[in-house]
């Protein structure tokens, strides 16, 4: 209510009493009592204050621009398709932040770490890096090593915005670089073979066999050579027929086991290389039984590939 609205009222107001206050001073004097249906009514004026308290309270949706670098990497491995921000996304990715163990995935661990090792992508707005988390994702197949996902990180960020989805990741070649040797077994895994040469592998593999890692192969060993025993050491496991029985190496093993933990551990990696020994009830890799080296050797290729 402005000023003069206010003085006139009360003017109003001031003239009502004046009038009332010479009435009941007429009445007094001549005797005569009011009746109260004559008396004039007062008016009262209070002045009503809106209550802006609940009209300024805002309740701020939550924005990519809330979330953490980690989170965002989180959110384009939960979530690959772009769809509107959610409180349950937000929720998930939130509480990733103090998963531990099994709880961790590897694939959202690696690209951070890839990531943090890119200058500009820690310069980025969140949802530009949202959508390059996005991309290097799609082709996350062909981008085994942190080096590789770098690069193309790198390459993504060079090409201009409405050229990116035309990025692919390079070509290096593998067959052709590859170099023995190489291990198969066939469909139903009653044999293993080791192989010296690309052309012997491509022969087997257009048989139907599978290529194993080394790793693979050496438990498929231990379980022929088991078996082996268990009837006399008559049957062989081994497709060449040379390898079946021979007694694991445990030296090598656990010399080849310790150097994948150490380059888990250096590499960015070092929550998986914690669970890993834990899955053997382990604080360090002396305490891991030699029958349970290539199953820590083949967690740690898993982790390392992600």
């Amino acid at each position: 209510m402005s000023l003069e609205t206010s003085l006139e009222l009360n003017n109003q107001l001031l003239t009502q009493h004046n009038a009332l206050l010479e009435r009941l001073i007429t009445a007094l004097a001549s005797g005569v009592a009011l009746r109260p249906d004559t008396m004039a009514q007062v008016q009262e004026y209070r002045e009503t204050v809106p209550d802006t308290k609940a009209e300024n309270t805002v309740i701020r949706k939550v924005t990519l621009d809330d979330l953490e670098f980690s989170d965002i990497i989180a959110l384009a491995a939960f979530y690959p398709t772009p769809q509107e921000l959610s409180k349950a996304m937000v929720k998930r990715v939130v509480d990733y932040r103090d998963a531990e163990g099994d709880k961790r995935v590897v694939q959202i661990d690696a690209l951070d770490s890839a990531l943090q090792g890119v200058k500009r992508a820690g310069h980025l707005n969140k949802p530009a890096l949202l959508d390059l988390s996005r991309n290097i994702l799609r082709f996350w197949d062909d981008l085994p090593t942190i080096a590789a996902r770098r690069d193309f990180a790198e390459r993504l960020l060079d090409a201009p915005a409405d050229g990116r989805h035309e990025v692919k990741p390079k070509t290096s070649g593998k067959d052709e670089e590859r170099t023995g040797p190489f291990y198969c077994k066939n469909v139903d895994g009653s044999a293993a073979s080791e192989l010296h040469t690309l052309r012997k592998l491509n022969e087997l593999l257009k048989k139907g066999h599978i290529e194993i890692t080394k790793v693979e192969y050496l438990q498929l060993q231990e379980d022929f050579a088991r078996k082996n025993a268990a009837k006399g050491g008559t049957e062989t496991g081994d497709d060449a027929g040379d390898n079946a029985g021979e007694q694991t190496d445990f030296a090598a093993l656990r010399k080849q086991a310790e150097g994948m933990i150490l380059q888990l551990a250096k590499g960015g990696y070092r929550a998986e290389a914690v669970a890993i020994l834990e899955k053997q009830g382990a604080k360090k890799l002396g305490e891991v039984a030699d029958e349970n080296l290539a199953d820590v050797i083949a967690q740690a290729e898993k982790a390392l590939e992600g």
